[in-house]
């Protein structure tokens, strides 16, 4: 929603529960989310890397672990350091709840964005051209 608004469409957004936007809340949802390189060059267009940045929390080190299989054990672990390959790290990873308190904030600084948190979609059609969506 913030990346179509900053471009200048108007936006419908809505959420099905109202957005829990602190650490401390009930039920905030204290996962992560890595966001690779590409990504700040999106953010920043919708203005929200500004807000995020100070947040960032770099990821300098990528770790692939193959635990499939019967048993889920790591049998191969693998670290790439993207200092091998640059000065910047890999991406960044940001706390859900507060990429969700910065989404909102950002979402309520553009007019052409209505966000309704606490509304569902009761249908969607989509076409080749069009969607049609009932809330």
């Amino acid at each position: 929603a913030a990346a179509f608004g900053a471009a200048g469409f108007s936006v419908v957004c809505v959420d099905p529960a109202p957005p829990v936007t602190e650490a401390a809340a009930e039920g905030a949802d204290m996962r992560t989310t890595a966001f690779l390189q590409p990504a700040r060059g999106v953010l920043a267009e919708a203005g929200l890397w500004q807000r995020l940045e100070p947040h960032a929390a770099a990821l300098r080190v990528m770790r692939i672990v193959d635990a499939g299989g019967d048993t889920p054990e790591p049998r191969i672990v693998k670290d790439f350091d993207a200092a091998e390959i640059g000065e910047e790290p890999f991406g960044w990873n940001f706390p859900n709840w507060l990429l969700r308190r910065e989404l909102v904030a950002r979402i309520a600084e553009l007019p052409n964005v209505d966000f309704r948190p606490g509304t569902a979609t009761r249908s969607v059609l989509t076409r080749e051209s069009e969607a049609r969506v009932t809330l």
